[in-house]
């Protein structure tokens, strides 16, 4: 199943009511650490919220999306990252900003020369929806439906 990425950025815009859903929003150092804190602070966050196969999952979509933050939005040690999270009933949503120059999602992944370039193929296959929006910065996000606790 392809699902075509879609401009929106609504967390950075506080479109989701608090009082109805777990919203956080955290700011992190770019460079080399950033997948992994974002990740942990992920996890902390949701394990007791949702199940383990979706939590596995979940924490890949941060980690490759912080990632790409860092790498292609040039976010180092100096510079922001901020990440928000919301989950509501079954769906989850992560936004992912940084100030670098954005881009538009391709058509078609192709395979780099580097081996890398599996990113948003990840992001695509085990989320829901997922899109970019350029309103200040680049905010890659992506949602997913839950499976229910049981």
């Amino acid at each position: 199943m392809t699902h075509a990425p879609r401009p929106a950025g609504f967390l950075m815009h506080d479109s989701w009511r608090p009082d109805l859903v777990l919203a956080r929003k955290r700011e992190l150092a770019g460079g080399p650490r950033a997948a992994g804190v974002a990740r942990r602070w992920v996890a902390g966050l949701l394990s007791a919220r949702i199940g383990r196969a979706d939590m596995h999952d979940i924490a890949l979509l941060v980690s490759e999306v912080v990632t790409n933050a860092v790498r292609h939005g040039g976010a180092g040690a100096g510079d922001t990252i901020v990440v928000h999270v919301a989950i509501g009933g079954e769906l989850l949503r992560v936004e992912v900003c940084d100030h670098g120059p954005g881009f538009v999602a391709p058509a078609a992944r192709r395979r780099r020369a580097d081996g890398g370039g599996h990113g948003l193929m990840l992001v695509e296959h085990l989320s829901s929806s997922w899109g970019v929006s350029g309103d200040d910065g680049t905010c890659v996000w992506f949602e997913r439906a839950l499976a229910p606790r049981g």
